[in-house]
């Protein structure tokens, strides 16, 4: 499977579903070889660790994310540089605040953004007014 981007964004959902999805899957391997160059927020490693601690239980949960975190494949981002962005896009559209942060890095680093699904506000905000950036969704693929 071709993913129509290297550098890319990963919202909460997609590392969600990347660590469900295991080390056979197309998105893992090619994220192993270095043919995507992932990058997601703290707020995203929260939300992965609460979903799957509600899915899998705290011991499977907490293993999955330090295995994560200790593999060095993403860059983390703290989100204190990137405060006032996401706070504006918060005020100005009524999608959800991790989503926010998502879009936010995506436009600094001027990459596309990867989402697990098309959830409702975030496509009606997107054809309503387009972020200027790539969106890319899992679903898709």
């Amino acid at each position: 499977m071709n993913f129509p981007f290297r550098d890319v964004i990963f919202d909460g959902g997609a590392v969600i579903e990347l660590l469900l999805s295991g080390v056979d899957s197309e998105l893992y391997k090619k994220i192993i070889n270095e043919k995507i160059i992932p990058t997601t927020s703290i707020l995203a490693v929260i939300e992965a660790e609460y979903i799957l601690c509600r899915k899998l239980g705290k011991d499977k949960a907490l293993e999955k994310i330090d295995a994560f975190l200790s593999s060095n494949y993403f860059d983390i981002i703290s989100l204190d540089s990137l405060r006032r962005e996401i706070s504006l896009l918060k005020c100005y559209n009524p999608i959800a605040l991790p989503d926010c942060t998502t879009v936010a890095i995506a436009l600094n680093k001027k990459v596309p953004a990867l989402f697990a699904r098309r959830e409702k506000e975030l496509v009606k905000q997107m054809e309503k007014e387009p972020f200027n950036i790539q969106m890319f969704f899992l679903e898709d693929f």
